[in-house]
């Protein structure tokens, strides 16, 4: 069983758990990032996150770190250091103000270890900020969506948090394990995940987010993006050592709300299309 409390007192901050897994959120409201005009609030995506779960002997830990340029080297430096996996250093926004980055990372340990080495991370960016401290992030955003329309179009139920609408849904059809945490399953609190972020008006909205996709549903994924109006901003992975391999993409869309949510929902029609492809070249 996870020892929530020992991993708590190591990094000084409580979780949230959902099942088996505790997950550590801490949201950068120290830094004020806008994109084309629109503030890129926490709950937007601008959250630092460890998520942890108990495998058969050890505990893993996978998760992202929010970075400001100048916080980057000391983050990976003390990453590397505690003897975590940097998995990925990578941007999830374009034309951002000031340009922000994401380190993911990753390792199987005992929990103090885990929790221990997480709290190093922290620690260095916050030294940082301390020397050169930054506009902080506006609390909350005035919202003008039409919730339930964008919920329908989507075909799942938004969470509503401080002017943002985000719709997180996870893969439970495509199970991923890790091969090097004594098959530990990789599930949607631990980040394997396709997630949507929206803000603004219903006339002028903006949209981000990101989706979680085996190889052959990358291509259909970024074609329905690109035909719908919505920049790809990254394709990357996040993790090492999970079966099968999962890569994740960003994007940055602003237009009509509905029919940013319009096109979010075709990425995932696409998406299943190509699972039915593939099961049928399988057979």
């Amino acid at each position: 069983m996870l020892d929530q409390k020992t991993i708590e007192a190591a990094i000084g901050i409580a979780g949230t758990v959902s099942g088996d897994v505790l997950k550590i959120s801490v949201p950068r409201s120290d830094l004020r990032v806008t994109v084309d005009d629109f503030e890129i609030i926490p709950f937007m995506g601008l959250t630092s996150w460890a998520a942890f779960r108990k495998g058969v002997q050890q505990t893993t830990v996978m998760g992202d770190i929010v970075l400001l340029e100048d916080e980057v080297s000391v983050a990976v430096s003390e990453a590397v250091e505690a003897g975590l996996y940097v998995t990925a250093l990578h941007n999830h926004f374009i034309r951002s103000q000031p340009c922000v980055l994401f380190m993911h990372i990753e390792a199987t340990s005992d929990e103090a270890r885990l929790g221990r080495s997480v709290r190093k991370i922290l620690d260095a960016i916050k030294a940082v900020r301390l020397v050169h401290p930054v506009a902080p992030a506006i609390k909350e955003l005035m919202c003008h969506l039409d919730v339930g329309q964008i919920e329908d179009i989507v075909g799942a139920k938004g969470e509503m948090k401080a002017g943002v609408l985000k719709f997180t849904l996870g893969r439970p059809d495509v199970p991923v394990r890790c091969a090097r945490c004594g098959g530990l399953e990789i599930d949607a609190t631990m980040g394997y995940n396709t997630w949507a972020s929206l803000q603004g008006t219903q006339e002028r909205a903006a949209i981000c987010g990101d989706f979680a996709m085996l190889e052959l549903e990358v291509a259909p994924i970024i074609r329905e993006l690109r035909a719908g109006g919505i920049e790809v901003v990254a394709v990357h992975n996040h993790m090492f050592f999970e079966d099968p391999r999962v890569i994740f993409l960003h994007y940055w869309g602003v237009g009509k709300a509905a029919h940013l949510a319009t096109v979010f929902r075709r990425a995932l029609e696409a998406q299943k299309e190509a699972q039915r492809d593939e099961a049928c070249c399988s057979s």
